[in-house]
């Protein structure tokens, strides 16, 4: 018995001692990027109305969001009434300045209307007790450039049909599609908006 023990005891004590084969650590596999065509980029001309409609609203699609924000930011809170931030309103018409888009113009009476018909409007409400309940003064119910209520889509603004209605040195307007058209003038040899469409 002794002579079949010691023979598996020792097979068994070779293989307990056997490394196993090491495999080598699989490199790690690298995502190569895949290059994808970019659009080139438009091209736009400053002093040409058309192009700078176009353009505006290019920037308006990717930035509609943030416009709206901006302009809501300015209503802030003051024990438990609408109140005007007056922070949040000059950071949104540095917003405004640097977007170059919008006229000084533009600019000085967006600024005014805040300050005084619409912190008029928060101060009548807090004055009739109107807590923040309901939407607050001066804000718009909607897209105020396309006249909907959901976001804009690329589709929506490839539609745009820009034609001039009346153009002098310094200013113009231009339809945009069938209910709205922007007013421009001429800053510096670049075209900007003056008003909001009606």
């Amino acid at each position: 018995m002794l002579k079949y023990i010691l023979p598996i005891a020792l097979v068994s004590f070779a293989l307990s001692c056997t490394t196993e084969e090491k495999t080598a650590p699989k490199e790690k596999e690298v995502e190569v990027p895949v290059e994808v065509d970019e659009k080139p980029k438009k091209q736009y001309d400053p002093s040409s109305v058309i192009s700078r409609s176009e353009e505006f609203f290019d920037w308006y699609l990717e930035n509609n969001r943030m416009l709206s924000r901006k302009r809501s930011s300015c209503i802030g809170a003051e024990n438990g009434f609408h109140a005007l931030d007056k922070q949040k309103l000059k950071e949104y018409t540095v917003w405004l300045e640097e977007s170059n888009f919008f006229s000084k113009a533009f600019i000085d009476t967006e600024e005014n209307r805040w300050k005084t018909e619409c912190a008029d409007k928060m101060r009548e409400y807090a004055r009739k007790k109107q807590k923040l309940v309901g939407p607050p003064p001066c804000l718009f119910e909607g897209d105020i450039f396309l006249k909907i209520q959901e976001l804009p889509t690329q589709e929506m603004c490839d539609a745009l049909a820009f034609s001039i209605e009346e153009q002098t040195e310094n200013s113009a307007i231009v339809n945009y599609n069938e209910r709205s058209a922007l007013n421009w003038s001429s800053e510096d040899g670049t075209w900007k908006i003056d008003a909001w469409p009606n």
